[in-house]
């Protein structure tokens, strides 16, 4: 865990999302899928920041890209600005490197966590047949992250509430299929459906071993290195922290 200044090289609108582009030299290398660092936006605290868009050279860039909604304190910068940073914090998604059908579920609010996942195969994997899908969640047609802007390759369901796009109801209806075809899932959803969603995945699939689900809790996260306590997520026997233990934890275990 390093502290550094990061340039803010780009700012771009990105459907109802607002893409920035950062450059940190001694932050990148550490990051990974689900990974996180804490941002000073002016605020009393600082702030989480989950990188949306990784190069696969990983080390060898500085940049990444976060993105966020348009009344964040982060797309009120300008290119040219800097923004403190403390990070690479937290254990991400891991992807076991046997893994040949990935499959995201996620809201489209916290996409960006995900959106790594959609380019890369696990580290270490040299599958020929790996394919990855998501599943896509929003309120309206409105709120979703711009499908045409996804990998080609990508396999995309898209479920609103209200039916303007894609399939009407809600991420819960289309899970137990796309369960049944992976062989491991990544989730950054809601939390308040976690526990729908481990019911429903102990429903189709026989056993589910330890990490075969795994889901971002997203309490708020102050310290970033387990002092304040402030970030405890229930898990089957007690307490764990988002910040050091997290906050990627396999759904199963979360309470």
């Amino acid at each position: 865990m390093v502290q550094a200044d990061a340039l803010v090289t780009n700012i771009e609108e990105c459907g109802p999302f607002v893409r920035v582009t950062l450059v940190a030299s001694t932050l990148r290398p550490g990051l990974t899928p689900g990974r996180f660092v804490l941002a000073d936006l002016g605020g009393y605290l600082r702030i989480p920041l989950f990188p949306a868009f990784l190069d696969a050279s990983g080390s060898d860039t500085a940049a990444f890209d976060v993105l966020v909604l348009p009344g964040h304190p982060l797309a009120i910068l300008r290119p040219g600005g800097n923004v403190s940073l403390i990070g690479p914090l937290g254990h991400g998604f891991d992807p076991p490197t046997t893994a040949q059908r990935l499959l995201l579920v996620a809201s489209s609010a916290h996409l960006g966590a995900l959106l790594p996942l959609t380019t890369q195969k696990p580290e270490g994997s040299e599958s020929p047949g790996f394919s990855v899908a998501l599943l896509l969640s929003a309120p309206t047609a409105a709120d979703l992250y711009p499908v045409q802007l996804l990998p080609p390759t990508l396999e995309v369901h898209v479920v609103t509430a209200d039916g303007s796009g894609g399939h009407r109801g809600s991420t819960l209806d289309l899970f137990p299929d796309l369960a049944r075809w992976a062989d491991c899932i990544c989730i950054a959803e809601d939390p308040a459906i976690y526990p729908r969603l481990a019911e429903l995945l102990q429903e189709v699939r026989v056993a589910p071993g330890r990490g075969f689900a795994q889901a971002l809790a997203m309490p708020p996260i102050v310290c970033g290195v387990g002092a304040c306590q402030g970030c405890a997520v229930p898990v089957a026997h007690g307490t764990r922290l988002a910040c050091t233990d997290g906050p990627v934890f396999d759904l199963l275990e979360l309470r």
